[in-house]
C-alpha cells in the first residue's frame, strides 16, 4: 500500500487569503543544491531492490526542494525516500503523512526520511551509516519552528491543479472562487498542464503512482509563481 498524504490535495477554495501569499522576512542560509539532492538521494536509494522505480522531481507542497524516489519491490511493497534541503523540511513535510500500521514503518534522520517495509527501511539507514530504529511515529516539529506562508500558497495551488486535472468540472465551477483567493492562479495552472513537458501527466489517471512522479516536475514553476506573488502582494 503506497504512503497517503493527509489532506494536501483536500484545500477548499477559500481555506486561505491573500494574507498567506505575503512572505515573511527571511534569514538566508546556504542549502543544498538540488544536484547535491540528488546525489544524497543516489546513496540511500543503493538499499532498494526495486522492480519499478519511479523518481520524484521536487515536493510540490512545500518551498523547500525536494528529490526522492518511490520504489516498489517484487513483492509489490512501496518503500519512499525523500531528501530535502534541511532537517526541518523534512519534519514538516512529515507532518502531511499518515502511516499504515500493518506494513509501514519510518526512519528520519537529518534531512531525509524513507516509508516502507520494516527491512527495508532498516537496510536504508545501515546504507547512510546510521543507527536508527524504524518507528511508526511522525516526529513533531521543533517548538520555535513558524510556518512559512509561501507553503501555504504552494499547497493551494498545487491542490488547484490536482482539481484540474481530476476534475475538470469543478475547477470549473469554481473557478472565479479560486481566482479571488490567488489572482491568475487558474491561467497559471493552465499554462503549466498545457505546456508540452506536460502531456505525459496529462495522459495518466490520479491513482497510477507515475502520477505522483510526473506531478512532481510542476514543483519549481508552482514555487516561483508563489514567490512573485507574494512580492507582488500588498501589504
Amino acid at each position: 500500500m503506497a504512503l497517503k498524504c493527509r489532506g494536501s490535495r483536500a484545500t477548499a477554495a477559500g481555506a486561505i487569503s491573500l494574507a498567506v501569499l505575503v512572505c515573511s522576512s527571511c534569514t538566508s542560509t546556504v542549502a543544498p543544491t538540488p544536484r547535491d539532492l540528488a546525489a544524497e538521494l543516489a546513496k540511500l536509494e543503493v538499499a532498494l531492490l526495486c522492480v519499478r522505480a519511479l523518481p520524484l522531481y521536487d515536493d510540490v507542497y512545500h518551498e523547500a526542494s525536494m528529490r526522492g524516489t518511490i520504489c516498489v519491490d517484487s513483492a509489490g511493497s512501496i518503500t519512499q525516500i525523500r531528501v530535502f534541503d534541511s532537517r526541518t523540511a523534512s519534519l514538516v513535510a512529515l507532518q502531511d503523512w499518515a502511516i499504515d500500521p500493518d506494513n509501514q514503518w519510518l526512519v528520519q534522520n537529518s534531512n531525509w526520511f524513507a516509508i516502507g517495509p520494516r527491512q527495508t527501511v532498516e537496510d536504508v539507514a545501515i546504507q547512510a551509516e546510521v543507527t536508527l530504529s524504524p518507528t511508526q511515529v511522525i516526529p513533531e516539529l521543533p517548538g520555535d519552528y513558524a510556518p512559512n506562508p509561501i507553503d501555504e500558497c504552494v499547497q493551494f495551488v498545487s491542490s488547484t491543479a490536482y482539481t484540474y486535472l481530476s476534475d475538470a468540472q469543478m475547477f470549473t465551477s469554481d473557478r472565479a472562487a479560486l481566482e479571488d483567493v490567488a489572482p491568475a492562479v487558474t491561467t497559471e495552472v493552465e499554462a503549466l498542464i498545457q505546456r508540452p513537458e506536460s502531456a505525459r501527466l496529462r495522459s495518466l489517471a490520479p491513482d497510477d503512482l507515475a502520477f505522483e512522479s510526473e506531478f512532481s516536475r510542476l514543483g519549481p514553476d508552482v514555487k516561483a509563481f508563489c514567490r512573485d506573488s507574494s512580492t507582488s502582494a500588498p501589504n
